[in-house]
């Protein structure tokens, strides 16, 4: 079996893959009953499959010579993330080639489990049995058939001569996370330091900061948490409006959606300039308040929170 993805967070949805294959089968049939679920860290269990599924021995092959192989099966498409799978975990890789052949000969199925937004925090296992004349068979990958949801929030920030960052692992797991550090150079280009490591499940972890734009990546980085004492709402232009500029002096915006424009002037340039979505709003002047709301009531700069 193979989940996408392995690391998700509530209300997400995960995709498990069931590949039932019955190409060892001669001179006869089975029709199990088959139970595919999954079980939440409170013991909970959610089923998503539970049917009879019929197995057919294949076809004996019988090719006169010169004369083409039959087809066996209808195509597969396979995604290549359940190709990418298979290279992962302790059991799949000692089975690759058995599975890899076992790709085309097998029947697929696909299911959805969604967390809910108040689903358990941690590691989630699941259920396969094929129940065949009274013996259960399990799945061969059971080792890796789990996935977790994880929570990681920002608890507060401690400010003195060293500032540091308080976080939270909801999970009863380890939590990998990734701490990114931004700073400008003398030429006001964008570089970053990084940090990798584990949390501890079910505790709090200190993180010292040496940037007043640093953020914690966690989710395999699809979840993004500023790391700072002031509002985490940052001010970002609207990535759908095109930007005209003419001799460094006239600069135009177009929305690609209507017959709009806008000709702004210096502030107004400037905001525009400075809005990249690293731009605390908190941090912004009066005046330039006054610009943001004007040009945030016509969608040409958005409020971001992290």
């Amino acid at each position: 079996m193979s989940i996408f993805p392995k690391r998700t967070v509530p209300g997400k949805t995960v995709t498990i893959h069931w590949n039932f294959n019955i190409s060892s089968l001669k001179n006869v049939h089975i029709f199990p009953w088959v139970r595919i679920g999954v079980k939440d860290p409170k013991g909970n269990v959610t089923m998503l499959f539970e049917e009879h599924v019929l197995g057919l021995p294949d076809a004996e092959d019988h090719v006169e010579e010169n004369e083409k192989p039959k087809l066996k099966y209808l195509n597969k498409n396979i995604p290549l993330l359940l190709l990418a799978d298979y290279l992962e975990g302790a059991c799949k890789r000692e089975r690759l080639i058995e599975i890899l052949e076992n790709i085309q000969s097998g029947r697929h199925y696909y299911f959805t489990y969604k967390i809910p937004e108040d689903g358990p925090i941690g590691k989630y296992t699941l259920i396969s049995e094929i129940h065949n004349s009274g013996s259960i068979k399990y799945s061969k990958t059971i080792a890796d058939d789990f996935f977790f949801v994880e929570k990681v929030t920002v608890d507060r920030i401690v400010e003195g001569k060293e500032r540091k960052a308080v976080v939270v692992n909801h999970s009863s797991e380890k939590t990998p996370i990734k701490v990114v550090t931004c700073l400008q150079n003398d030429r006001e280009e964008l570089k970053t330091e990084v940090s990798v490591f584990e949390i501890e499940p079910l505790q709090e972890t200190i993180i010292k900061l040496s940037s007043d734009k640093e953020f914690l990546l966690y989710n395999e980085e699809r979840e993004v948490l500023s790391l700072t004492s002031e509002s985490p709402s940052y001010l970002l232009r609207n990535q759908q409006v095109l930007e005209i500029s003419k001799n460094d002096q006239l600069t135009c915006l177009l929305k690609k959606d209507k017959e709009e424009s806008y000709r702004l002037d210096e502030q107004s340039k400037r905001l525009w300039d400075k809005s990249n979505g690293l731009l605390h709003k908190d941090g912004i002047s009066e005046e330039e308040k006054l610009i943001y709301e004007e040009m945030n009531s016509e969608e040409l700069i958005h409020e971001i929170t992290l």
